[in-house]
């Protein structure tokens, strides 16, 4: 396993996914209830499992792109992605909705999923899909009791 530069930004990543909902649920007045379920599991073990993975190849000897355009894409598409993920945020911290926890839950997804795909990384791939069905699930229940 070898660190490059690639691990060091995918930590950036994850740090820029993650501050907002660590201040979101500091924040929050509501009390979330026991969080049990299948889905919330699933959900659970394919964040920590695709944060772990972007970070250690883990089944890839080193992260690289094929080409010139795949690193375009990667960090055009994070970029863009992150940044209406953080817009995203502002506007949901304001007045929540269904739409934007569904949104954000999707890009959350999407940077996951992009990162694995264009790194050729599909032990994140498989648990992307794996966070994918238990947050959108969760998302959905969350805002189903809640409206």
């Amino acid at each position: 396993m070898v660190l490059n530069l690639i691990n060091f930004i995918q930590a950036a990543i994850i740090w820029i996914l993650i501050t907002p909902e660590l201040l979101y649920s500091i924040h929050r007045q509501k009390p979330e209830g026991k969080k049990n379920s299948a889905a919330s599991i699933t959900e659970q073990f394919g964040r920590y499992a695709s944060m772990m993975l972007m970070i250690l190849p883990l089944g890839v000897w080193e992260f690289g792109f094929a080409s010139a355009e795949e690193m375009i894409i990667y960090f055009a598409g994070n970029g863009i992605l992150l940044a209406v993920y953080i817009a995203l945020w502002v506007l949901y911290f304001k007045k929540e909705s269904f739409a934007k926890a569904i949104a954000l839950a999707i890009i959350n997804i999407a940077v996951f999923l992009l990162c694995g795909v264009l790194l050729r990384h599909w032990f994140l791939v498989v648990f992307a899909l794996i966070f994918a069905f238990g947050h959108l699930a969760e998302t959905v229940k969350k805002h189903k009791g809640a409206e």
